[in-house]
C-alpha cells in the first residue's frame, strides 16, 4: 500500500517535470525565433543603407555636398553594423565564459575627450541638433586600471542608445569619484524615457521593446545593454539606471579604482625601453 502511494507520488512528480520541460522547450524555441528575427533585422537595416547609399554614389550629377552626405551615411551604418557583430560575438563569449579582460592603466579624461570629439562629428547628432556635454570628475587626470577596449565599448553602447532615443535636447556623459574607492560613470539624455515595463526587461539578452510616443517601438536584437552589463560585472562593477517617461534616462555604472603599482609601472617602462633598444639593433 505504501509502495503504491509512493509510486503515485513519483508518477505525479514525473508528470509535473515533463510539463515543465515542455514549457521550457517552448520558451527556448520562442526566444530563439525572436533572437533570429531581431538580429536579422538589426543586420539588414545598416546593410541596406550601406548598399543603397553606395549605389547612389555612382550618380555623376551629385554635387560635393550630396556626395559627402552619402559617404557620412555609409560610415555611420558601417560603424553600426560592426557594433552589432561585436555585441553578437561578445554575447557568445560571455555566455561560454571565454571572454578575457586585458587591463592596463587608462586615462579617463582622454577617454571621455575622445568620445566627445567622435560623437560631435556624428551626422545624426547634427541632424537632431542635440547638445553634447562631457563632464570630468577631476581637473587632474584620473587613472584607472581597466580593460580600455571594453570600457570604451560600454560607453559607446550607452551613448549610442541615448542618441537613438533622443530626438531633441541633450546627451551628457562623464565620470566622478564615488564612495568606497569607486569611479562612477554615467550617460544621461533628455529622450523618451523608459516605462516600468521596459526597465524590468532592459538588461535581458535579445529583448528590445522601447516604445516611442506614437506607439511604435524600435526593434533591435537587444544585445548592447545585456553585453554592457555583463562586461561591467566582469570588471567588478555594477550597472543601474534612473528614468522618467517623457523626460529622459540616465545609465550609471561603477568600477573599482584599481591602480598600477609603482613597481609594476616601472617594470613596464623598463620592458618598453628594452624592446625599443632591441628593435633599434635591426
Amino acid at each position: 500500500m505504501i509502495r503504491e502511494e509512493e509510486y503515485k507520488k513519483l508518477l505525479h512528480k514525473n508528470t509535473l517535470l515533463q510539463e515543465e520541460l515542455e514549457n521550457l522547450q517552448t520558451r527556448m524555441h520562442n526566444l530563439q525565433s525572436i533572437m533570429l528575427s531581431n538580429i536579422s533585422h538589426d543586420i539588414r537595416t545598416p546593410m541596406n543603407a550601406i548598399v543603397g547609399f553606395a549605389n547612389l554614389l555612382t550618380d555623376e550629377r551629385l554635387d560635393r555636398k550630396e556626395l559627402n552626405g552619402f559617404i557620412d551615411q555609409i560610415n555611420v551604418n558601417s560603424s553600426d553594423l560592426l557594433q552589432i557583430i561585436d555585441n553578437m560575438i561578445d554575447a557568445s563569449l560571455l555566455q561560454c565564459g571565454d571572454l578575457e579582460l586585458f587591463e592596463k592603466e587608462c586615462s579617463l579624461n582622454a577617454l571621455v575627450d575622445n568620445l566627445f570629439k567622435y560623437y560631435k562629428g556624428v551626422p545624426v547628432i547634427k541632424q537632431k541638433n542635440l547638445s553634447l556635454v562631457v563632464s570630468k570628475g577631476e581637473d587632474n587626470d584620473c587613472l584607472l586600471l581597466a580593460d580600455h577596449k571594453r570600457l570604451k565599448q560600454v560607453l559607446n553602447n550607452l551613448i549610442g542608445n541615448a542618441v537613438k532615443f533622443t530626438d531633441n535636447g541633450y546627451i551628457e556623459f562623464g565620470y566622478n569619484r564615488g564612495m568606497n574607492n569607486r569611479v562612477v560613470f554615467y550617460v544621461k539624455d533628455s529622450g523618451i524615457g523608459l516605462s516600468n515595463y521596459a526597465e524590468e526587461d532592459l538588461f535581458k539578452p535579445f529583448w528590445s521593446r522601447i516604445y516611442k510616443e506614437n506607439g511604435n517601438y524600435n526593434k533591435g536584437a537587444g544585445l548592447g545593454l545585456a553585453v554592457s552589463k555583463s562586461l561591467i560585472e566582469l570588471m567588478g562593477g555594477k550597472m543601474w539606471l534612473k528614468s522618467i517617461p517623457g523626460e529622459g534616462t540616465c545609465f550609471y555604472f561603477n568600477l573599482p579604482q584599481k591602480r598600477v603599482s609603482s613597481i609594476k609601472k616601472r617594470l613596464h617602462q623598463i620592458g618598453t625601453v628594452t624592446k625599443r633598444n632591441i628593435a633599434s639593433l635591426f
